[in-house]
């Protein structure tokens, strides 16, 4: 940590790119002064509260990386800070987020509990006092909404899908909450991909990527889930492990640094695209109808800036006739940051209220943003004001019958 720190000159240009110090304004929110904080720290040999209060402010954005005119890997910073100021948590604090990050992440491996955790969902949002309750932790209110109108079985239907002819042969990520909640968005890059001439492998028994362990700090056990999900997307004859979640890209693609250099870990790494990126790579063969309509492109955190993905998401979607996309305006993060819209709800609402704003201003009432957090984020701050879809459901939706 200490040499990744002294690369810092205190400059200050990340102060611009910080969503949390745009909200607080207070130094010790944002990249330059969380550095400060942790070199403090390691100096006294103590953790603070006071530390610990500001790296879990921290949304993990990674918008500071490329702003920082010095290359300081605050990404590689935050990620040991997590897991330092997570040892250090009392018990009670590390088994109840322990639970919350496993909850999530298993729930691909649930499938047969989604009918009872629907009745629950339901009953959550009658209920005045439970609704109240929710109401404040604005995603987690949204996911439980979200689970009371899936199809129990939705996320178990996708299965491996190969075309004649094909132009390429994929491995499928179907995620782990995303595959409940947002089961469509396989199916729809099943289509898409199938549309295009590439085939598309779907192994049984994936589980989720890591990401909400790692962003919780719980390293050893996202370095169990990586080695877990490399072993399960092992498939020969494939171009590309492909992902339509920006937040499992980001996460598959720091596999080699998270598993110290495995062979494996790297090779798997150096695979992985998102599906946009990947599509990007072909000129289209797929026929897509005519959609006369404005659409606004919100750039997910973990795709443009820790995955350096940005036109290939727009390059893509004007394979649609008549589709008019603009860049969503405002600050580029709505808040989301895996957990972070339930770890800390007030924080992120505010972060996302200025993104909020500038989508109404458009009157533009149709998102597309490729990361399921940020789907859940934006759909709970927008409420029914604006519809939020994923570019490769949007791609599925033009194609030609």
């Amino acid at each position: 940590m200490k040499a990744l720190s002294a690369a810092c000159v205190h400059c200050g240009f990340c102060l611009a790119a910080c969503p949390t110090y745009a909200v607080t304004g207070m130094e010790n929110d944002s990249p330059r002064g969380r550095i400060w904080l942790l070199t403090d720290a390691a100096s006294r040999g103590e953790l603070s509260l006071k530390v610990r209060t500001h790296i879990d402010r921290c949304i993990g954005c990674e918008a500071c990386v490329p702003a920082c005119p010095s290359g300081v890997r605050y990404d590689q910073l935050i990620d040991i800070a997590r897991r330092v100021v997570n040892d250090g948590r009392s018990p009670a604090v590390g088994v109840a987020r322990a639970v919350v990050t496993t909850a999530f992440a298993g729930a691909a491996k649930v499938g047969s509990l989604v009918a009872p955790t629907q009745a629950v969902a339901r009953w959550s949002t009658r209920a005045p006092l439970m609704r109240r309750s929710l109401t404040r932790f604005g995603s987690l209110n949204a996911v439980m909404q979200q689970a009371a109108t899936i199809h129990p079985q939705a996320h178990l239907a996708l299965d491996t899908s190969l075309v004649a002819n094909e132009r390429g042969r994929v491995v499928l990520l179907t995620g782990c909450i995303s595959s409940v909640l947002f089961g469509e968005v396989n199916t729809a890059t099943v289509r898409v991909l199938n549309a295009e001439g590439i085939s598309v492998i779907v192994p049984r028994e994936q589980g989720c990527c890591g990401a909400l362990e790692s962003h919780a700090g719980r390293h050893q056990a996202a370095k169990r889930r990586a080695t877990h999900l490399i072993k399960a997307l092992k498939v020969p004859g494939v171009d590309a492990v492909v992902t339509n979640s920006a937040g499992c890209g980001a996460m598959m693609k720091g596999y080699g640094d998270l598993l110290d250099g495995d062979v494996d870990a790297v090779r798997f790494a150096g695979s992985v695209l998102d599906v946009m990126e990947y599509l990007s790579r072909f000129e289209s063969i797929a026929h897509y109808g005519e959609m006369e309509r404005s659409v606004l492109y919100h750039d997910p955190c973990h795709l443009a800036f820790a995955q350096g993905i940005h036109a290939e998401p727009l390059a893509v979607l004007e394979r649609i006739p008549g589709l008019k996309v603009e860049l969503a305006g405002g600050p580029n993060c709505c808040g989301a940051g895996g957990l972070y819209s339930i770890m800390q709800p007030e924080l992120a609402r505010e972060i996302g209220e200025a993104k909020r704003d500038a989508i109404l201003a458009t009157k533009i009432d149709l998102i597309v943003s490729g990361n399921p957090g940020c789907a859940i984020q934006l759909s709970s701050l927008l409420a029914e004001q604006a519809e939020v879809v994923h570019p490769v459901s949007l791609l599925a939706q033009a194609l030609a019958p």
